[in-house]
């Protein structure tokens, strides 16, 4: 919306990636789909030393199961110590995420912020995080990776290429 009324949004990931910082760490692209279009936006994700009995696991624009779920399986199948870590995830600009296909990018995330090191700039991903830390295939994979290609992303972590979080996690050299 403008001064002028409607404007069309030719791109809308330019605008949810517009302010994206590359190369600090706990920030990750996920490829995404509103609708039948592919969207790729920054998921961003901070891991801190808890001062609390029971840490805290926050969301925002992310549904607060399924970020409790992901870091379970992260600290079992990873053997990351995250019971000790408050875990906060954000989707910038405001995207309400509700498929699971944003799974493996809010995974890689929170290890990129524990460990402390970034994902590369150019990567980005997408794929459902089974409880076993499988990388599950997801609906228009040919779609999303066309998008991310378009956009410049060289590295797309995708379940066609990578079958678990361990080799997702080596793929972007955080382990």
């Amino acid at each position: 919306m403008s001064d002028k009324g409607l404007s069309e949004v030719t791109n809308p990931s330019d605008i949810f990636l517009e302010e994206r910082q590359t190369n600090v760490p706990g920030s990750c692209v996920a490829v995404v789909m509103e609708g039948t279009r592919p969207m790729l936006v920054e998921i961003q994700a901070l891991v801190v030393p808890s001062q609390l009995a029971m840490p805290r696991r926050v969301g925002s624009w992310i549904y607060l199961r399924r970020l409790t779920l992901l870091t379970a399986v992260l600290s079992k199948r990873l053997k990351l110590p995250l019971g000790s870590y408050d875990v906060f995830v954000n989707v910038a600009g405001g995207l309400n995420l509700k498929e699971p296909a944003a799974d493996l990018a809010v995974c890689l995330a929170i290890v990129s912020s524990f460990k402390n090191k970034p994902v590369g700039p150019k990567t980005a991903a997408f794929g459902e995080v089974g409880l076993l830390g499988e990388i599950r295939k997801v609906s228009f994979a040919e779609k999303r990776l066309s998008e991310a290609k378009k956009l410049g992303y060289s590295q797309v972590i995708a379940p066609e290429k990578i079958k678990n979080l361990t080799d997702a996690i080596r793929s972007i050299n955080a382990i």
